[in-house]
């Protein structure tokens, strides 16, 4: 659910008023009458949820309580496992064989012990009783493999309760904070400086960031970050996400002076490969789109169309008042180089020049380290818990006559394995007496049915 559906950023979630205006603006125009269902269920902040958190804890409980559960039996078939098969299980054990033995039975145990098999010897009312395990430490793999199971969740509890992520946009020489509101561990992230090289053809080469981590007021830490070079600090780790252009812009009022509009405007959006963003001016009735596009002539966004001239970049403002102007066109647009000012419908426009941004993810994560421990528990325990199955030899030795019995975990071809033990292990047949008494007699899948 939570990938299904739209989740609401964390910076957002913690201001009721930002939250409504989020569910207004992106949820409700997709989820229509279902908005208000899925946000009395949680469903726009899932993992966060109450709910969701619930059934977390219920999960690691049922996995703890299954695990324990196990554990008697898997220990009393392997450590307590009883050596001596009773005849009835010889008789009609679904995997077994008896025949005579070629050597003795030193030989017999020296093969079993180099095919893998820890055994225990048993001598009962003159008869020899072997017993067989192959493999029984892995079954207990299984609890290595459930406690990283266990390991894994509670580092997604460490993650929902104290995890935080932050994505932030900062243009060049400025910094933004990592908490939206106070709190005791604020740091203001500083983006000294961004670069970007090309390619021949346009395409970026490299770009990374040069930030400044201010904590307490001081600078903490500095460092450069690329995509897969993070910075390190106090438990965040800063990733290199994104980047694009900011213009600088100011709007005055020409007739008194005052001033409208100064700021580095991030254009966020984009349309085909142009960069814009949207602004409302103060105090006048009109929206502008602020466009960065190439050469000398006009940049229909709203329209749809963009016509590049030159290779220098220039601002298109496009104006667009709210009780005129034909559906899609402007009402004015002015187009500015850089360091250009001019005049249009009773404003001063001044372009003051292009800078980057760069898209910045603070995230913390204390359960990341109890993740990477789960999967190396999880992950190996398990493809050795069905690569290592398990297998189980029960053998009786009476007078040079072998009877054996076996057990094995159900994707094991024990009869294969049974009919070549006794290939290496049965007295041949002597071509002077014909088929002796040792012959192989084989139940099973494999032989002897």
């Amino acid at each position: 659910l939570g990938v299904i559906i739209s989740q609401v950023p964390q910076e957002t979630a913690v201001f009721t008023q930002d939250y409504a205006n989020w569910i207004e603006v992106e949820a409700r125009p997709r989820y229509g009458v279902f908005t208000n269902l899925f946000f009395l269920l949680g469903l726009f902040d899932v993992f966060h949820a109450v709910w969701f958190r619930s059934l977390l804890t219920l999960l690691f409980v049922a996995i703890t309580v299954c695990t324990l559960n196990r554990f008697p039996a898997i220990y009393q078939t392997t450590v307590k496992a009883k050596p001596v098969a009773n005849e009835g299980f010889l008789r009609s054990a679904k995997h077994r064989a008896e025949f005579d033995l070629a050597g003795d039975e030193e030989g017999l145990a020296k093969t079993l012990r180099r095919q893998g098999y820890r055994l225990t010897l048993t001598r009962e009312s003159g008869k020899l009783h072997v017993y067989g395990d192959k493999y029984g430490w892995a079954k207990y793999l299984t609890f290595v493999s459930h406690l990283g199971l266990l390991t894994f969740l509670f580092g997604g509890l460490m993650t929902n309760l104290e995890g935080y992520q932050k994505f932030m946009v900062i243009p060049d020489g400025m910094s933004q904070p990592i908490y939206p509101v106070y709190h005791p561990d604020q740091m203001q992230v500083l983006n000294e400086n961004f670069t970007v090289e090309y390619y021949e053809d346009g395409r970026p080469r490299d770009y990374y960031s040069d930030l400044i981590i201010y904590k307490g007021g001081k600078e903490a830490t500095r460092g450069r970050i690329r995509v897969n070079t993070p910075l390190d600090f106090d438990g965040f780790r800063f990733h290199q996400n994104s980047f694009g252009p900011t213009v600088q812009v100011r709007i005055k009022n020409d007739q008194t002076g005052q001033m409208l509009f100064s700021e580095t405007l991030v254009l966020s959006q984009a349309f085909g490969a142009v960069p814009y963003e949207t602004v409302s001016i103060p105090t006048t009735n009109i929206n502008a789109v602020v466009a960065l596009a190439e050469g000398n002539t006009t940049s229909n966004v709203v329209g749809g169309t963009f016509i590049r001239g030159g290779q220098e970049a220039k601002l298109a403002v496009m104006g667009f008042k709210s009780e005129g102007g034909a559906a899609g066109q402007p009402d004015f647009v002015v187009r500015l180089a850089p360091g250009e000012t001019r005049t249009e419908q009773g404003l001063t426009f001044t372009f003051d020049g292009t800078k980057f941004f760069t898209g910045v993810v603070a995230r913390k994560d204390p359960g990341a380290q109890f993740i990477w421990l789960a999967a190396c528990m999880f992950i190996p325990c398990v493809c050795l818990t069905f690569w290592l199955a398990r297998r189980r030899l029960w053998l009786q030795i009476t007078g040079g006559r072998v009877r054996l019995a076996g057990m094995a975990d159900h994707f094991v071809d024990l009869d294969r394995e049974i009919s070549e033990l006794v290939s290496r292990l049965a007295r041949p047949a002597s071509p002077e007496n014909g088929p002796p008494a040792a012959a192989p007699e084989l139940a099973g899948t494999a032989a002897g049915r």
